[in-house]
């Protein structure tokens, strides 16, 4: 697979938690191809499982869902008022295209604001909130086939920038491309767990996809890929630099000892790694993915990224290319 265009075909998919039916129909028939069987669970978790010698289970996830909006209101002129799906910063709403999914199919709209030279002093010195922020559909012939309920997204599409990948979603189909890229690896490994390449639901909304999953399979190891901020600086913890290699977390709710063993694995096949400490929750599915049952050792890998949780988030092909990597070899050794 050519990574760059994986990610951008991957971020340019729509699918807001509980609404993932798009990527996961475009992730399947690439798993298909290189897992031994694949299939959907209850609440629209996708798995692809690769049979060893079933010494033990490993479970390696990806969430696939984006942060979205929700139409709550259709006002009177084809106006939309809306709610959010996961976490989305009403500031990068202003000035943005939006997608609204209707049951006859898409429309367009704009999320209006006003412009410099109408602007009073008031408007400058603060941002609107949600109750202020509308969409306007009403340039769209198919305005009036909008009902609460529809999802919106923002429609961008995915663009290469000096090797770079600038798109929405990359949290996390960063993530959902590095396990596709480590399933194609393993083919090439002879490993004795059985592994289970999970594409996870609703992470975003803190939602059942990982954990329900991980139930049903009875999973002895877990590793969880997600996104981390990088080039932020943090007076407490350390950089996390774009182009340097996958991030390995460490804290309480990180198993010490798996986490050990990839450091190991890492240094042993020339994987760059990064570390950062975790103090409390993670904020991923590995929250969710440890208390499993009776409890799953579970580790958490992240990729590098920046400007999160809006459209334009970047990664660098090459972390997803290595987070792969050191994947296949975690699960080999």
């Amino acid at each position: 697979m050519n990574t760059k265009e994986l990610l951008m075909q991957l971020s340019n998919l729509d699918g807001p938690s509980g609404f993932e039916t798009i990527v996961l129909d475009a992730i399947e028939p690439m798993l298909a191809k290189v897992c031994d069987r694949t299939w959907r669970n209850k609440v629209g978790t996708l798995v692809g499982e690769v049979k060893g010698s079933g010494r033990k289970k490993v479970g390696i996830f990806a969430h696939v869902d984006e942060i979205g909006l929700v139409v709550a209101k259709v006002e009177e002129g084809n106006f939309l008022r809306l709610e959010t799906v996961g976490g989305v910063d009403p500031k990068v709403l202003l000035a943005q295209r939006v997608k609204v999914y209707t049951k006859k199919g898409t429309v367009s709209g704009i999320v209006g604001t006003l412009p410099p030279h109408l602007q009073k002093e008031e408007h400058r010195a603060r941002f609107p909130d949600y109750d202020k922020i509308f969409v306007d559909v009403s340039c769209d012939t198919a305005a009036d086939d909008v009902r609460v309920g529809d999802v919106c997204v923002f429609d961008v599409k995915a663009m290469e920038i000096n090797g770079k990948i600038c798109g929405k979603a990359l949290d996390n189909r960063a993530g959902c491309a590095s396990l596709l890229l480590a399933v194609e690896s393993l083919q090439r490994l002879r490993h004795e767990s059985d592994v289970y390449f999970i594409f996870s639901s609703q992470e975003e909304i803190g939602g059942p996809g990982a954990g329900s999953i991980a139930y049903e399979l009875e999973l002895d190891e877990a590793i969880v890929i997600d996104v981390t901020h990088a080039n932020v600086k943090q007076s407490a913890f350390p950089t996390i630099k774009l182009g340097e290699g996958p991030v390995l977390s460490v804290g309480p709710a990180i198993d010490s000892e798996f986490y050990k063993r990839a450091v190991e694995t890492a240094q042993r096949n020339g994987v760059k790694t990064q570390i950062e400490p975790i103090p409390g929750r993670s904020g991923t599915d590995t929250d969710q993915v440890q208390i499993t049952r009776i409890g799953v050792k579970t580790l958490l890998v992240s990729i590098p990224l920046m400007y999160m949780h809006t459209p334009v988030e970047v990664v660098d092909p090459r972390d997803v290319e290595e987070t792969a990597r050191l994947l296949a070899l975690i699960v080999a050794e």
